[in-house]
């Protein structure tokens, strides 16, 4: 991906982190519109697939449960977006962002893991495996970002 964005140049990266950054603004603005309406949407969902009235109150409360913790990866990857716009992105702030972000997403993973048992629904099972790959990667690349922190104040303090 690195050497795909060094072909970019800096300009077009920097384009890129904006275009980034304001689609961040515009996931968090949907999901509060979403979590305003979830009821009617589970609703209207149940009405046009004929699913029975029992469940409902279990499937609302658990995508409220599970909008949760998306919605502080989504502000820590805005975060993560206005940190690279700042020219800082190997600093204390980012690797802190992306450990929430793992975090939230192997929480998602396990909320998921639970509703494709309680469910028995094809999409939680797709979304759990989604939410482990997402909290994996953010793992690795807060790890790395603390690797990189640390030879970076190393460096500043031999020069």
């Amino acid at each position: 991906m690195i050497i795909f964005f060094q072909e970019w140049g800096p300009m077009k990266v920097m384009a890129a982190v904006k275009l980034l950054n304001a689609l961040m603004t515009l996931f968090l603005i949907m999901l509060a519109v979403t979590f305003l309406t979830l009821p009617l949407l589970v609703n209207k969902y149940a009405e046009m697939t004929g699913m029975n009235g029992t469940n409902l109150f279990w499937i609302k409360g658990f995508l409220y449960i599970t909008a949760i913790p998306f919605a502080f990866l989504l502000a820590m990857a805005k975060k993560l977006c206005r940190n690279i716009l700042q020219d800082n992105p190997f600093s204390r702030s980012s690797m802190k962002s992306l450990y929430i972000i793992s975090i939230c997403a192997f929480i998602d993973f396990f909320l998921y893991l639970i509703g494709t048992l309680a469910f028995k629904n094809l999409l939680s099972l797709t979304l759990m495996i989604a939410a482990f790959m997402i909290g994996m990667a953010g793992w690795v690349l807060a790890h790395l970002t603390k690797l990189a922190l640390e030879i970076k104040e190393e460096n500043d303090l031999t020069i």
